[in-house]
């Protein structure tokens, strides 16, 4: 009886609905310079993502980044093909002014052990202008 109660326990906790994971923790990302070539990776763990029920807006807008999912290429008898992995956000690009941009990641997971939960996570970045040793901010 006592190994029933156990197992009980363990599968039901095997079956919670855990949020999803995001690294880097907190709420910002490394801070870009104007003009400057600026790449951050965002990992989603805890979750199962696919195209359809994830997306990242980038504000403003015209900021000068972009996002994209890691692209992973498949070998597999003689054949390739490349996969996105939309647990793994790249974002990149040269920032065009001085401020901050807000990458908003939304959306939610599916599958089986954290089926509809829900995906909200907000980063920031600083964008400052270095120049001759003197950060602008």
């Amino acid at each position: 009886m006592k190994k029933i109660i156990i197992f009980i326990i363990f599968f039901v906790s095997a079956c919670a609905n855990p949020a999803p994971n995001f690294s880097p923790k907190g709420s910002n990302l490394p801070d870009g310079v104007v003009w400057q070539d600026y790449l951050a990776e965002i990992e989603i763990t805890n979750a199962v993502l696919f195209k359809k029920n994830i997306d990242v807006d980038i504000s403003p807008i015209d900021s000068g980044l972009k996002w994209k999912p890691e692209v992973n290429t498949l070998k597999r008898g003689g054949r390739e093909r490349e996969e996105e992995d939309y647990h793994h956000i790249i974002i990149s690009g040269k920032p065009k002014k001085i401020g901050e941009i807000l990458i908003h990641i939304h959306g939610y997971s599916m599958g089986t052990s954290t089926p509809g939960s829900q995906i909200d996570k907000t980063y920031m970045i600083r964008i400052i202008n270095y120049e001759d040793g003197i950060i602008y901010r």
